[in-house]
Parts: structure tokens; C-alpha cells; sequence
């Protein structure tokens, strides 16, 4: 029974602070200039490797940025929210 309700508590904590180290700040700047440069380029063979190098300057693998994008858009709906809001901003200010 001890092992269990430590077992459980490990767990709590585990997903509590699966977050953490996750810096949805540079998520959501990163996030905006890729929104852009889709916008502004309608052609992928000049869009992807300017999506590519926003990567390369915010320091951020793809892999992982798609994996804490997703893990926190998920989990957060406040990160969710601030996601939308985001992309109404960028869009309106294109039309």
C-alpha cells in the first residue's frame, strides 16, 4: 500500500511539473514569425527555409518546438487561448 500511494504521488508530480523548462514565451514569438512569414510568402520552396532559419536564431530544435507546441496547447488552455489569439491578430492584420 506504501509503494502504491508513493507511486501515485511520483506520477502527480510527474505531470504536475511536466511544464516545466518549457518557455512559452519564445513558443509564442517563434509561433508569430512563422504565422508571418507563411503569410507573406504563398510559395513553400522560399517559405520552409525561412521556417528553417527562425529555428536556427530562436535557438530551437523543430522537433522539440512541435512537441512543446503541442504538449502545451493540449495541456494549457490558457497557452491555447493566447495560441488563437495569436493567429486572429496576425490574420486580421493581413486582410
Amino acid at each position: 500500500m506504501k509503494m502504491k500511494t508513493i507511486y501515485i504521488l511520483f506520477l502527480i508530480f510527474l505531470f504536475a511539473s511536466c511544464n516545466k523548462g518549457i518557455d512559452d514565451k519564445k513558443i509564442l514569438e517563434l509561433y508569430k514569425d512563422i504565422l508571418i512569414v507563411r503569410l507573406q510568402e504563398d510559395d513553400t520552396s522560399i517559405a520552409n527555409p525561412k521556417v528553417r532559419d527562425l529555428f536556427t536564431t530562436y535557438n530551437y530544435p523543430e522537433e522539440t518546438f512541435k512537441k512543446d507546441f503541442y504538449f502545451l496547447a493540449s495541456k494549457d488552455e490558457k497557452f491555447a487561448n493566447k495560441i488563437d489569439s495569436l493567429r486572429r491578430f496576425i490574420l486580421d492584420g493581413n486582410r
